[in-house]
């Protein structure tokens, strides 16, 4: 197939070892009430990097304010290790007024009448106390550092590889905290021939759901790719006839039979523990050229009421994800950006009950950009009375190597952008309603797009780079399971890269 070379980067779909030669390669691709407000923001992030005349870090935040709509980053919160229970009442303690202890030698004697400067002593400290708690604790979360610790909940944040993991993956995955890896499920790879005369071949997907269920994590699955018994390309979305339709239906059915709470596999495979698919993201990045051949929403909309309808009825409690949009596409059209393509999706009409969280894939320079993407998205499903359905970021990630493009930010700046994008989110998560965040990718190897080869939080011998710790900082896993990589050889070798 002829290459496309509409969007800025590829993704993790293209370059799994299933997907070779089945996708054409190209080169680049709220709950409101909850939140507490009053701690760092940080203006539009479509703003310099400096805003009032303060410089913004990865986890702090400006002292000045900012007439933009704010968007916190750093989660409220205290010094690591601290209870801001056990921190206040300390506080309290040392500051509060107390009783005043009259000395032997001035004053009355023990025992006898206090002068009237005292006789209500114990009284007015009290009652200082009670007036001053509330400013004391005013003036505490003024106080508080910018970098205060932030949170994620457990299993916020997964990996989504761009290519097939081994065992040991999965375990090294298991030991950074990750408890969800998102993989393609391809169709085409599956289905190479039609079910009618041939037998599925799911070898591939059970390895991979096999390896992860015995390191105690899930697969999350994207559902791409027609088969060429199908449509004429992969890209092609199977619902021009009512021929494609059934076979669509038919085969996404066939996912949840196997995969799901009540799926063969986990009967087969009684050795293996049950970690069934819970979440089916369908398709992916279909606002572009590359993943869809006429990024049509109305076409999807069809898409998604079959997928919808089949894995809500085969496995209630199921959650059905709209394939990770890619958020500002370099050329529109043909590209569709995401807010448009959302809005339309919507405008095609019957499409609320047959999802339930929308993805998006935030490829910017700078992770503060993100926010204004998750923002629009969020304003689109209020528009729409959808303000129940939640967000996934599907994939999230910068290149380590310097240069060429906007996505590749150097060895320590894939770091420090990784830690930016998680601070925003463990601010933000709440209200914007989003539900987890996958990183792109685990490690260097594979992948055909200009960053793919630096995008990994390792090495392709699996050796740490600097985002490694940061990511595992997050995630609460233990970042020594693996050795450092010499920085000094990784940055030269990083520099060579080529474009």
């Amino acid at each position: 197939m002829q290459a496309r070379k509409y969007s800025p980067k590829s993704s993790s779909a293209r370059t799994h070892p299933a997907l070779l030669g089945a996708l054409p390669n190209y080169d680049e691709g709220i709950i409101d009430a909850e939140v507490a407000e009053p701690f760092a923001t940080l203006a539009d992030p479509e703003l310099p990097d400096r805003l009032d005349g303060e410089t913004v870090t990865g986890t702090g935040a400006p002292s000045g304010g900012g007439s933009n709509e704010e968007l916190l980053i750093g989660a409220p919160g205290f010094e690591p290790g601290t209870s801001p229970t056990r921190t206040v009442r300390a506080t309290r303690l040392r500051h509060a007024p107390r009783a005043v202890i009259i000395p032997d030698g001035g004053g009355a004697a023990r025992g006898g009448p206090a002068p009237l400067l005292w006789a209500a002593v114990r009284f007015q400290a009290k009652t200082m106390a009670r007036r001053l708690i509330p400013i004391l604790a005013l003036v505490l979360l003024a106080a508080m550092p910018a970098a205060a610790q932030a949170y994620l909940p457990p299993g916020f944040v997964g990996i989504s590889p761009q290519n097939s993991g081994t065992a040991k993956d999965y375990e090294l995955m298991a030991e950074a905290g990750v408890k969800s890896v998102r993989q393609p499920l391809v169709w085409a790879a599956i289905e190479p021939e039609n079910p009618a005369f041939s037998e599925r071949q799911w070898g591939y997907m059970d390895h991979e759901v096999r390896l992860a269920a015995r390191a105690g994590m899930e697969i999350f699955p994207f559902i791409v790719n027609s088969p060429g018994w199908v449509a004429a390309e992969g890209i092609d979305l199977p619902v021009a006839t009512a021929w494609q339709r059934r076979a669509w239906a038919s085969f996404v059915r066939s996912v949840v039979e196997r995969y799901g709470v009540y799926g063969s596999f986990w009967r087969d495979e009684e050795d293996v523990p049950v970690v069934p698919m819970r979440r089916f993201e369908i398709w992916n990045e279909q606002n572009i050229v590359s993943f869809a051949s006429d990024p049509e929403p109305k076409r999807f909309a069809t898409l998604l009421r079959i997928a919808g309808r089949e894995i809500h009825r085969e496995q209630r409690g199921a959650k059905v994800i709209v394939g990770g949009l890619f958020g500002r596409p370099l050329q529109i059209p043909p590209n569709v950006g995401s807010g448009d393509f959302l809005a339309r999706m919507y405008k095609a009409g019957r499409v609320k009950p047959y999802f339930d969280g929308v993805a998006l894939h935030p490829y910017v320079a700078d992770a503060r950009a993100m926010a204004g993407q998750l923002r629009n998205l969020r304003r689109i499903m209020r528009n729409n009375h959808d303000e129940d359905a939640t967000l996934y970021i599907t994939e999230l990630g910068w290149g380590s190597a310097s240069g060429p493009t906007r996505w590749q930010r150097g060895l320590y700046g894939q770091a420090r952008e990784l830690d930016k994008a998680l601070s925003i989110l463990s601010a933000n998560r709440v209200r914007w309603r989003i539900r987890g965040a996958w990183w792109f990718t685990w490690s260097d190897e594979g992948g055909s797009c200009v960053f793919c080869s630096s995008a990994g939080l390792l090495t392709t011998k699996r050796e740490a780079k600097p985002s490694w710790y940061r990511f595992n900082e997050w995630t609460g896993g233990d970042p020594d399971v693996v050795p450092e990589a010499d920085a000094d050889q990784l940055a030269e070798g990083e520099e060579a890269a080529p474009e």
